[in-house]
């Protein structure tokens, strides 16, 4: 969650049509541990979640772990039954669910019949797709199903320049996917999904920005997302600035506007979770290994559980403290806190 302005939180929590009483204590709860008494318990309930519903692609991006091949995360897709007790427990407390993270969710199967049932609990649903995966069956259930935000990801004007770093992939494959979309979108009279081409600039498409800017006007789409890359994905919890720098120099642009940026602070550990397909549970969506994940809810048997078990505790206590023993280098929060550069991190002695 970034951190924003008092204007657009009131706009983004309570003059929302998905605000409830409850949904609006757990938030005040929560921040208020978060703010003020950092408990390294926390009493009440993620105000959003990642949730990965498929950590599988056939696209090979060379940033991205999972395009890279890496083993340290088993494989697979969430089942909608397992999805379905993750919404019957948060349900009620949860304002969004980003429903993506290390894969493409449309390649599950059920992922329709998981944003309709997250739909009736009135929460917020992002996705993010490469749209390689589409025809226009799908685009009219998802039109459908009640998903709010839809984030195409797109890094380039032409096949050319797109395949380049989202190898494998078609660019007409996902203009004609999107153009089907605002179209179903029309036919149906339906206002949603919001539809974001999200544009990641990179060395060899820095100059196609503004044709970028053009083409999402003749798309149609809702608005143009142009980000600057944070590195290896898979990486940026455990190498500091110099170190990421090095490894993907090939890939920065010369605008240093578009470079990598340091990161900031979050309010994860208070306010979401990320809960992977098999259920087990990240403490933010950065980190890939499996091995240092805090626990599994399906094992677990409910989500509290995990949420406030050991590593939780003592991954608070050291973001609340800012130091850290050597036992500490075992959770990735601590490593995290000294790659960013979050803060000044003293070592016990």
């Amino acid at each position: 969650m970034k951190y924003i302005r008092i204007k657009d939180l009131v706009h983004r929590f309570i003059l929302t049509r998905n605000f409830t009483l409850k949904r609006f204590l757990n938030l005040c709860l929560v921040f208020f541990q978060h703010s003020i008494t950092k408990n390294s318990r926390v009493i009440g309930y993620p105000v959003e979640l990642v949730i990965d519903p498929c950590n599988i692609c056939v696209l090979h991006c060379p940033l991205c772990p999972t395009g890279q091949g890496r083993k340290d995360r088993i494989k697979g897709k969430m089942s909608f039954n397992d999805f379905k007790k993750i919404i019957d427990e948060l349900g009620e407390y949860l304002y969004e669910i980003d429903l993506h993270n290390w894969g493409e969710p449309l390649l599950n199967e059920e992922i329709y019949d998981m944003i309709c049932y997250a739909h009736k609990y009135d929460i917020k649903i992002d996705l993010s797709t490469t749209l390689n995966f589409f025809d226009e069956m799908k685009a009219e259930r998802l039109i459908k199903s009640g998903l709010e935000h839809l984030i195409v990801s797109l890094s380039g004007t032409s096949q050319e320049s797109y395949q380049r770093y989202h190898i494998g992939g078609k660019f007409n494959k996902v203009v004609e996917g999107t153009k089907k979309l605002i179209e179903m979108k029309k036919y149906l009279h339906i206002s949603t999904p919001v539809i974001t081409w999200r544009f990641l600039v990179m060395k060899h498409n820095e100059c196609e920005i503004a044709d970028a800017r053009k083409m999402a006007v003749e798309l149609g789409v809702d608005e143009l997302e142009v980000l600057r890359i944070h590195g290896d994905m898979g990486y940026e919890l455990y190498w500091n600035k110099k170190e990421m720098t090095k490894e993907v120099t090939d890939w920065l642009p010369y605008n240093e506007r578009y470079n990598l940026d340091r990161m900031k602070p979050c309010n994860f550990l208070w306010v979401q979770a990320v809960i992977n397909w098999n259920g087990s549970v990240s403490p933010c969506c950065a980190i890939y290994p499996e091995a240092d994940d805090f626990g599994n809810i399906f094992e677990a048997g409910d989500f509290k559980k995990v949420w406030n078990n050991e590593r939780y505790r003592n991954a608070r206590k050291i973001i609340r403290q800012k130091r850290i023993n050597d036992s500490d280098v075992e959770n990735i929060c601590a490593r995290c806190l000294i790659n960013s550069g979050y803060g000044i991190i003293k070592k016990n002695t």
